[in-house]
């Protein structure tokens, strides 16, 4: 079931760009369970946590309201199973200030069932990427 959530993940990720623009907003939803869970609480502005479809549609009227422009570009899947982690590239421009971001950070998305239950935003890359690593066994004394 794994390539099927990287390949999951991959669509919507591109669903959520066209998104920015109100485009194929429809498509998204779909993908997203409607006990959808956005764990947005690492970011430095605006923290905040966002659930069901409600949620999302909150979160897509912001993204719109506060970026002229918004993309997010994938660098990395890596396959954990129900999850998948992304290292990412976020670039924008900031409607009112025009300020430009370029952001690297990691995602975690939980999937089940084909639907995206969960996601956790604004992850150091190098902590999400170790996390991600398989760890040794642990020798038990007998």
């Amino acid at each position: 079931m794994s390539e099927e959530n990287v390949a999951l993940v991959r669509e919507v990720m591109d669903l959520m760009n066209s998104a920015t623009t109100g485009e194929a907003v429809r498509e998204l939803y779909d993908k997203f369970d409607p006990d959808v869970r956005i764990d947005m609480t690492r970011r430095v502005f605006n923290p905040d946590v966002y659930e069901g479809h409600d949620g999302l549609r909150r979160l897509g009227s912001e993204v719109r309201e506060v970026w002229a422009e918004f993309k997010i570009e994938p660098e990395r899947f890596i396959d954990a199973g129900d999850q998948v982690i992304v290292i990412e590239r976020r670039r924008g421009r900031g409607t009112g200030s025009g300020i430009e971001i370029d952001q690297r950070s990691a995602v975690i998305w939980t999937l089940r069932e084909g639907k995206v239950v969960a996601m956790e935003t604004d992850i150091d890359p190098d902590e999400a990427l170790a996390a991600a690593e398989p760890q040794p066994p642990r020798r038990t004394s007998s």
